[in-house]
């Protein structure tokens, strides 16, 4: 998905609400709905029954009215806090406040700094009991230094710390949608909904620290509106949005269906020292539906499977200590992908031999390559091995180090040009490439670059890349495009992770604590 301007964003609407039958009252409702139904999930992961909604005089702050009215329908503790008096509250907002005010929702006028102070309710100095806090302070047409109540709220709202998640409406308030910069205090939001596309400034790796986990929502302005001021920052990326993806994988399964319907995909790695890498690569894959996981493991791996992953079977061509097996394409028949490299251990000689076969093999399943057997990759291109180009088969999944070794560079490099590195992995190793880290990126040869706005630094934790791959080969498996697979894979990866963040925390995160939130 694109990046939109603040002023294509308002000619989408305009047009929309003038030309379209869209009233954009109706738009306000999509969006507050949306805001509601991003807040409670977040707030039943975190264990979290209260919502404080801060609010402006603007439209942003409508929609945060309309949260606060589908919020209190569902039966939830709500209070909203407003920076104005309701008289200066105009159109959409206006109406969106005398609907919510018609359910008794407790409310607080603050409408100026000194409010804030003088008022026990909205004393920073004291913590609040623990809530799930909405910003609906300042929407995208916000510019310059916030002042007054404004600037007030949202110096309470960072000062809640952790006991208060934020989820920030359109835009944290105080940041510029279009530089992505913050020119005084700005909310550090732990998610943003945005609403039809994203704010071009969200790409400045600069805004990241104030929009935290990003979800797009779609409130019905038509896409030929918005499209022709769709744009790609120069050397940029377009994002993975929920809208744009959604039509990838239809989760609807036949009556009629059965396990090899969906897939069978194959997982080649494990070793003493990392027994379970391959065997977290197993149960993604079946997260991600496949029908069918089969390991190639040793002994280690194969205990461990028995607890964590009982579903899975055990064969393959023989990856296991020992002499391998000479390469042959018909082991490989019964599989539709193939993952190998989890756990795996630095390959050589007849092992080293069987990865080069297994790559350069035009009629073998299509294959993701992780951990260690990207570094025999690179070892094999600095002995002349070349992609064959004919078919788009393989997907790289290489951390920031794993793509130094894939380029020849030093990890300080990679990471000074994500897109960059990204792109020329992709091309010298014909192949869609994965660059894991903040903000992943999945570049494939012609250029095309998506960015994932989710995840979290709680995930920066053993396992979690195996996850990553597991689900990739079982999107494989299941019949999705190289492409696709990886975009699917990487955008529900960073949704469990940030679920599991919401429930855990950051600091203690866990790459298991990410079993009871992937999903499709």
């Amino acid at each position: 998905m694109k990046w939109i301007s603040v002023a294509g964003i308002r000619e989408a609407e305009a047009v929309a609400f003038a030309q379209r039958n869209l009233p954009s009252y109706t738009a306000m409702c999509r969006a507050g709905a949306a805001v509601a139904r991003r807040a409670e999930a977040i707030a039943a992961l975190a264990g979290i029954h209260r919502f404080v909604i801060l609010c402006g005089p603007g439209n942003n702050g409508g929609d945060g009215f309309v949260a606060a009215r589908c919020l209190k329908i569902d039966g939830h503790d709500v209070s909203v806090c407003l920076t104005c008096v309701p008289a200066r509250l105009k159109g959409d907002a206006a109406r969106a406040w005398k609907d919510m005010s018609a359910l008794g929702i407790e409310a607080h006028v603050f409408p100026s700094g000194d409010a804030w102070l003088e008022n026990s309710w909205a004393d920073p100095s004291v913590s609040p009991r623990k809530s799930l806090i909405i910003d609906a302070l300042l929407g995208i047409g916000s510019q310059g230094v916030p002042v007054g109540a404004v600037a007030a709220a949202i110096h309470w709202a960072n000062g809640t710390g952790a006991a208060c998640p934020i989820l920030s409406v359109d835009v944290p308030s105080g940041l510029d949608a279009d530089s992505g910069t913050a020119p005084g205090e700005a909310i550090r939001a732990d998610a943003t909904i945005t609403f039809s596309r994203p704010k071009i400034g969200f790409a400045n790796p600069a805004a990241r620290a104030y929009v935290g986990d990003l979800t797009v929502a779609d409130i019905g302005i038509p896409n030929d509106l918005l499209e022709p001021h769709a744009q790609i920052p120069p050397d940029g990326a377009e994002l993975i949005a929920a809208p744009e993806i959604r039509h990838i994988l239809r989760p609807e399964r036949s009556l009629d269906s059965h396990k090899r319907t969906y897939g069978h995909a194959l997982v080649v790695g494990g070793s003493p020292q990392y027994p379970h890498a391959p065997v977290l690569s197993a149960l993604a894959a079946y997260r991600a539906g496949c029908g069918l996981v089969t390991l190639d493991v040793p002994p280690e791996s194969r205990v461990a499977a028995a607890h964590w992953v009982p579903e899975a079977i055990f064969g393959g061509p023989g990856w296991v200590p020992g002499p391998v097996p000479p390469y042959a394409s018909a082991s490989l028949s019964d599989y539709d992908a193939v993952a190998v490299g989890p756990g795996m251990g630095l390959l050589k000689g007849e092992r080293l031999e069987w990865l080069r076969r297994l790559v350069s093999d035009a009629t073998a399943p299509r294959t993701v390559v992780d951990a260690d057997a990207l570094t025999a990759l690179a070892t094999l291109r600095q002995k002349g091995w070349s992609p064959d180009g004919s078919a788009l088969r393989l997907i790289l999944t290489p951390h920031p180090g794993e793509a130094a070794r894939l380029l020849g560079l030093t990890p300080k490099e990679v990471q000074s040009d994500r897109p960059a590195a990204a792109r020329a992995i992709a091309a010298n190793y014909h192949a869609i490439a994965v660059l894991k880290g903040h903000n992943t990126l999945v570049a494939e040869p012609g250029g095309r670059v998506r960015m994932c706005m989710g995840g979290n630094p709680g995930m920066a934790t053993a396992g979690t890349g195996d996850l990553l791959t597991g689900l990739i080969v079982g999107l494989l498996a299941r019949g999705l495009g190289t492409e696709d697979a990886a975009t699917l894979g990487v955008y529900h990866h960073a949704l469990a992770g940030d679920a599991a963040a919401f429930a855990h925390g950051q600091e203690s995160l866990i790459a298991t604590d990410l079993f009871a939130t992937l999903r499709l």
